[in-house]
């Protein structure tokens, strides 16, 4: 038992330990979006190298393979959207799509392939999105669970790639058997390489007692150890890291209180692989070897003098992880920390100085130079560049150590063994140099353009006179000229072509017009040759495909080595051999002098002899060299003399645009670029070349803050004045910088440094002015465009300071995609804040030009792909649109049926999105250029009010303007809306429809906003018969998204085009299908929406529609407040209820919630507060009370303030008042009025007042014998308003009047069935009467119903509108005993409604 338990509390430590650090790693994965999206760029650049090579060996990809690819992106996007967005709704909504779209690719068989991908590494990544996308839902454990099937499905990659930090972790300490075993096997190999272990101490370092010499001579069985080695290591780190995968799944999944009979998870035991290397070893190593550092005890070794390495191959090497996509087996190597050194000291390693070793084992010198690569990898702490490996003598041309006995079957099979070494080493790492720097036989310096470890042996080489002098390639079409020169035919031809007129190699004259036919006796000769050596013919062959290049890199470094020495556009050979002889001197200075003035002056010299020479590609190769490179980067780094800088970047410009191994060489260390945006920064111009022929990435370039110094470049007028001479302008550079700056990133990254291209001085109008620069003009163009997206403040900067024919000319003489480009920015131009100035845009664009726009437009719209046409035709009609909407037009009708096509266009969604947007542009009302705005005017239309940002205009002469403005864009809008409503008898509704149906949240959305406008306007001019199309196709819809969205502002703007529909009878009668679906929204969204309080209000007087029908009642909370006494009076005010009570106490409810909670209670009267009336501005609140006193109050949001207090020597019974005068009735006839100085005057009449209801100046009294008196306040005198039937006179009484919307409510006693009545108080007529049986107490009024209350307990509903009765309410504590209804009040919106009781509750209803 004590067993078990002890157990359960170990597995319980391993559970905690994985859901604390996994659980770590996965936070900061989510918080690192860099990160993330780095990793995701990596793992796409694999899919998309091995899918080409897939369609490289199979003719056809299945589509179903494709789809599987694509849920995988899907599924990642949807968790980044997730992850991205504060909405709970929407990041639930995009979790769930993501987990299906992700569950696809993480089922998938593991043993098979996708698309030419391996399903292990598809499942994987699947595994490790899906980790955090539980972790995102809260889910710790199945997050856990996925991260480690993640190590499961492929262990290797995980480690490597995908969670390499998370492996270290929780495997890794788990993992020490392994590595020690690795550790001491690598030794024993290490220590089987050296000639001479004799003189070795138990300290010694083996990595000191390597140098190049030793390399070279690796003997290829010890190559095929170390990678052995290399792999059964690898194995045995994937294999245990699934064991212990499993295990910790089994842990996790493990549950000791529901499975006590189960098996318990057992920890695995790592062991390390049995191996067989120490069987072959050469030699016993000593058992001291094992222990301790390293270094030699004899004399002529120190620790101080070890072997400098060169910074950029530990840059390189400490950047390489598996970067090879085309091998996904690929071996596994511990990671390893490097320091970097001077670009000088690498420079000093590759010297002449450099002392070479000799092999003298007879059987190295036939091994292939190439083994060194494959030794690179074993020594991956210690790597060098290609520079600092001096060559052998034997691998130099000297080939007579060379046994005559070795044949050549050894010879291929020694190649063999050595390239399968190479293959494996080039799967793990690239080595990008393959230019070195040698010493010859003569001890001078000697540059070639391949790697020292590929000199080709005459075994490996094909004949020369199989081989074209001027591409160096095998002859695939031999001509043979009158001078007995063979040429390669196409080769041949195009140095006559150049109008050269001479043989390249004699020199020789040629008088031939027309090259001769084929020397078909040499072809014959060469395919002989070709059938015996078919590996040597493959590699020198020019035939080969763009995938056989990419299969087999090695075969391109020979053809490399034999182009750079082949004079494709030189003279001769002969001059090439002089420059070099001439460089020479000065390259060495240049690399490896410590005097920095000579090597300004080195620089200096090396680009003039450069310059004067004219012989370019053989000085490109020789110039290439890494170590020169370094060289030039050196002085840039240390020198100040400005003419050397820009000399200096004038050369590595000319050598970049001739050798991309200049830029990968140059790009591939952060220092070199860090080194040249410093430059820039301090006014070195001509780096802006430099840095854009590097092509650097757009994380590369960000970060350096580069954004103010280009514009000072582009600002400056004076920058292109320049001596040298570059391929590109350095303000133009500048230019396409910056747009890579701008155009870059995701959305927030573009924005941000779009905005500080607008905020910087003189940003934009510098822009402006370089748009007269040809080059530069198109990226001018694009930062405009992405700066007025990004910031609309700056249109109006554009506007008045652009010249639109630079514009227009770059429209005419554009691709597609500029053509495209130019569209949108002019489409984004006209949408300005001022209607006007938008118009003075477009007629300059219609006028502007040698060609007709219009027409240019028109043929582009025609030819234009799927996703700009919208663009283009909404600016075709615009542009057609200045003259008269009605006459027919060309243009309008092939821009309209280009916008309708795309509005169908369901298989592009993208350019159903694009057309939706551009129509929403159109709105005349639009204030800046983003979509909301279009949105809020519609909403404020609804009367739901959401303001753009527009500040309030107060000046009289900007009001006129504004006015001005508002009419300008009111025609616009009627004028665009004729057109799209009109054309083809309303398609554009039909269209609509099908957006309607999209999947798509975005173009549901923005169908929308843009249908709801088009309705809206349609009922604005004459209806020309496209009413009924426009019902027919959208008034279905517009119920759906009322009767589905959770969107209150979707809701209002259905409300809107709904209340279109309903003006008229037709419209209205079919909305009457849907009103008891679609009744409860509209109460529900009407307090925020006029609109919706019109349609209801409409729906309850439609006469097909049964009132009793739509409404209901729920009834909620009933709150006891009886120790204060009995309730007296209720008021309802800005969602506060406000009720007195008989002990003087008033008491402040909050009603915003189900049930009223009280936030007040105040005690100012002594005695009953009676009565409470409050100001039509809400503001004020009166109470009277029978102390004889009316108190005023000021209303808060959460409080009320006396602020002042009235004595009026009388009981006030009932009260109404406003700023000017209190009127209140008290025990006898008449009414009072007090007006607020102390003065009390008596306006007497023969009835007793009950109840006031105030309007004006006007007073209305509900009297007794059933009579309303009228009284003037300015006159102070009373008339009778209404008087009821003789015969009962005195015996009825009106107890209750109020007044809302010109009519007069009043209530009373039941006469001949009719207990109340509503009169119009313009005429005072009778408008509306509430026939009942029962006496009316207390009468509430809202927008829609009026409450009657009895004293029975019933409060009676009745239709404000038709005066109707429709239901009645009865209180559960009512009709029984005593109690009755002593108040009652309503919100304005009719959601809710309170009733107080003379016993002392308040009972609350929530109206439907």
């Amino acid at each position: 038992m004590s067993g078990n338990y002890r157990f359960e509390m170990e597995e319980n430590d391993v559970v905690r330990s994985l859901i604390t650090t996994i659980g770590s790693f996965i936070e900061d994965r989510l918080t690192n979006k860099e990160q993330r999206i780095q990793h995701k760029d990596h793992c796409a650049e694999r899919l998309a190298a091995e899918d080409r090579t897939a369609k490289n060996q199979t003719e056809e990809i299945h589509y179903s393979d494709q789809a599987v690819l694509a849920n995988l992106d899907w599924g990642i996007e949807a968790l980044e959207e997730a992850i991205a967005t504060s909405n709970v709704e929407t990041k639930m909504a995009r979790l769930e799509y993501a987990e299906k779209m992700l569950q696809v690719c993480a089922m998938l068989h593991s043993d098979r392939k996708t698309a030419g991908v391996p399903n292990f590494y598809l499942s994987a990544w699947a595994h490790l999105n899906l980790s955090y996308l539980w972790k995102l839902k809260n889910d710790n454990r199945n997050s856990i669970l996925h991260m480690l099937e993640m190590f499961v499905v492929d262990p290797f990659f995980s480690r490597v790639d995908f969670a390499p930090e998370l492996w270290r972790s929780i495997f890794s300490p788990h993992m020490g058997s392994i590595i020690g075993w690795y550790s001491e096997e690598r030794r024993k190999i290490l220590f089987d390489m050296i000639p001479d272990n004799s003189d070795l101490s138990l300290t010694v370092d083996f990595d000191h007692c390597f140098n190049e010499s030793l390399i070279l001579s690796v003997r290829p069985e010890q190559a095929e150890r170390i990678q052995a080695l290399e792999n059964l290591y690898g194995e045995s780190l994937d294999s245990n890291t699934r064991l212990y995968a499993k295990y910790y799944k089994d842990c996790m999944n493990y549950d000791a209180a529901n499975t006590r009979k189960a098996i318990l998870p057992m920890m695995p035991i790592v062991e390390p692989p049995m191996t067989p290397l120490h069987e072959i070893s050469s030699r016993l190593i000593p058992d001291y070897v094992k222990f301790g550092p390293v270094l030699p005890k004899s004399a002529g070794f120190s620790t101080n003098q070890s072997r400098d390495v060169s910074s950029r191959s530990k840059a390189e090497s400490a950047s390489e992880n598996l970067e090879d996509s085309d091998c996904w087996d690929a071996p596994n190597s511990s990671p390893k920390e490097y320091s970097p050194k001077s670009r000088r000291e690498s420079s000093r390693n590759s010297s002449p100085k450099t002392p070479s070793v000799t092999n003298s084992s007879p059987k190295s010198s036939k091994k292939p130079g190439n083994i060194q690569t494959s030794m690179l990898r074993l020594l991956s702490t210690h790597a060098t560049d290609s520079t600092s490996l001096p060559i052998s003598p034997l691998s130099c041309g000297d080939n007579s150590s060379i046994s005559s006995t070795d044949s050549d079957e050894e010879t291929k099979g020694q190649l063999r063994i050595a390239a399968r070494s190479i293959a494996h080493a080039r799967s793990v790492r690239q080595i990008f140099r393959k230019s070195s720097m040698n010493q010859s036989d003569d001890g001078r310096l000697s540059y070639v353009s391949s790697p020292t470890s590929e000199v080709l042996t005459p075994q490996s080489r094909p004949p020369k006179d199989f081989v074209c002098p001027i591409t160096g390639q095998i002859f695939n079409d031999p001509v043979t000229l009158e001078t007995g020169q063979t040429y390669e035919r196409k080769a041949i031809q195009e140095w006559t072509n150049r109008g050269n007129t001479s043989c390249p190699i004699t020199r020789q004259p040629l008088s031939a017009a027309a090259l001769p036919k084929t020397n078909y006796v040499l072809k014959r000769l060469i395919t002989s040759w070709k059938d015996q050596h078919p590996d040597i013919a493959q590699e020198f062959s020019n035939t080969e495909t763009p995938s056989e290049k990419s299969a087999h890199p090695s075969r391109q470094r020979f053809v490399r080595a034999a182009l750079a020495n082949s004079p494709t556009s030189v003279i001769s050979q002969a001059s090439v051999e002089t420059v070099i002889n001439a460089l020479k001197p000065y390259i060495l200075c240049l690399c490896s002098s410590e005097d920095l003035k000579e090597c300004e002056e080195a620089v200096l010299a090396v680009s003039k002899i450069w310059e004067d020479s004219n012989v370019g590609p053989g000085i490109n190769s020789y110039l290439s060299s890494p170590t020169i490179v370094n060289g030039f980067m050196e002085i840039l780094s240390a020198s100040f003399d400005k003419d050397v800088l820009r000399t200096t970047i004038c050369t590595l410009s000319k050598l970049i645009c001739a050798d991309d191994r200049v830029r990968d060489l140059l790009t591939s260390i952060d220092s070199d670029f860090y080194c040249l945006t410093e430059l820039l920064k301090k006014g070195l111009v001509e780096a802006a070349v430099l840095v854009y022929l590097l092509r650097p990435s757009f994380s590369q370039i960000s970060r350096h803050n580069l954004v103010g110094t280009l514009l000072r470049i582009i600002s400056n007028e004076n920058e292109d004045v320049t001596d040298f001479r570059f391929n590109i302008a350095p303000k133009d550079a500048a230019i396409a910088l910056l747009e890579q700056i701008v155009a870059g990133g995701d959305e927030s990254d573009k924005t941000v440094n779009a905005t500080n291209v607008v905020i910087t001085d003189n940003g934009i109008p510098a822009l402006l002015s370089c748009l007269d620069r040809v080059d530069g003009r198109q990226s001018v163009v694009s930062i405009l465009l992405r700066c007025m997206r990004s910031d609309s403040t700056c249109k109006n900067v554009v506007a008045n300071g652009i010249e639109l024919s630079h514009v227009l000319e770059l429209f005419h003489n554009g691709d597609d995609s500029v053509r495209g480009m130019c569209v949108e920015f002019l489409c984004e131009l006209v949408r300005l804040k001022r209607r006007t100035s938008s118009d003075e845009i477009l007629r300059i664009i219609k006028e502007e030009g040698t060609f007709s726009t219009m027409h240019t437009l028109l043929v582009y719209l025609q030819m234009s792909p799927m996703e700009q046409k919208p663009s283009v035709a909404i600016l075709l009609l615009q542009l057609d649109l200045l003259a008269a909407p009605r006459k027919p037009s060309i243009y309008r009708e092939e821009a309209m049926e280009a916008i309708l096509e795309a509005l169908r266009s369901k298989e592009f969604p993208s350019s159903q999105i694009t057309a939706l947007g551009m129509l929403s542009s159109l709105v005349g009302s639009l204030r800046g250029s983003n979509k909301p705005c279009v949105e809020s005017w519609l909403l404020k239309i609804a009367g739901f009010d959401r303001t753009c940002g527009d500040t309030t205009k107060t000046d009289e002469t900007k009001a006129d303007e504004t006015r001005e403005e508002e009419k300008a864009a009111r025609n616009w809008e009627k004028r665009i809306a004729f057109v799209l409503s009109n054309h083809e008898k309303g398609s554009i509704f039909k269209a609509m429809e099908e957006c309607f149906k999209s999947n798509s949240i975005e173009i549901a959305r923005s169908c929308l906003v843009v249908s709801t406008w088009l309705v809206h306007m349609l009922y604005s001019f004459p209806d020309c018969g496209t009413r009924d199309v426009a019902r027919k196709s959208l008034l279905d819809k517009f119920v759906n998204v009322l009767r589905s969205s959770k969107n209150l502002e979707e809701k209002i703007l259905t409300a809107l085009a709904l209340r279109g529909f309903a003006s008229e009878p037709v419209g209205l009668n079919e909305i009457g299908v849907y009103a008891k679906s679609i009744w409860k929204t509209l109460r529900k969204i009407k307090k925020s929406c006029t609109a919706a309080s019109d349609i209801t209000k409409a729906l309850m007087n439609l006469p097909s529609i049964d009132a009793a029908d739509l409404w209901s009642c729920v009834e909620g909370p009933e709150i006891d407040v009886s120790v204060n006494g009995e309730i007296l009076s209720m008021i309802h005010v800005r969602s506060r209820l406000i009720s007195s009570h008989s002990d003087g106490t008033i008491k402040v409810w909050d009603t915003a919630k189900r049930a009223p909670r009280l936030i007040q209670e105040a005690r100012e009267h002594s005695k009953a507060v009676t009565c409470l009336y409050v100001t039509p501005s809400c503001d004020k609140l009166y109470s009277g009370s029978l102390d004889k006193t009316i108190r005023v109050w000021s209303i808060k949001q959460e409080e009320i303030y006396c602020i002042q207090v009235h004595d009026v020597r009388e009981a006030v019974l009932a009260l109404a008042a406003n700023t000017s005068v209190a009127c209140f009735s008290s025990q006898g006839n008449g009414v009072k009025v007090y007006n607020w100085s102390g003065i009390v005057k008596n306006i007497g009449f023969n009835k007793q007042a009950k109840c006031l209801a105030l309007e004006g100046d006007k007073l209305y009294c509900g009297c007794s014998g059933y009579s309303v008196q009228e009284v003037d306040l300015k006159t102070q005198s009373s008339s009778t308003f209404y008087s009821g039937a003789k015969k009962l006179l005195g015996k009825q009484t009106i107890h209750s009047v109020g007044i809302q919307d010109g009519l007069l409510y009043a209530g009373g006693s039941s006469v001949d069935g009719v207990a109340g009545k509503v009169f119009k108080l313009s005429s005072k007529a009778v408008v509306g009467s509430l026939p009942t049986g029962l006496d009316i107490q207390q009468t509430t009024v809202n927008n829609d119903f009026i409450f009657t209350a009895t004293k029975c307990g019933i409060i009676e509903v009745w239709l404000k509108e038709r005066v109707a009765k429709i239901a009645y309410i009865k209180l559960a504590c009512g009709g029984g005993g005593s109690t009755r209804i002593a108040a009652v009040a309503s919100d304005s919106d009719g959601q809710k409604l309170f009733a107080g009781t003379s016993d002392g509750r308040i009972q609350v209803w929530s109206l439907d």
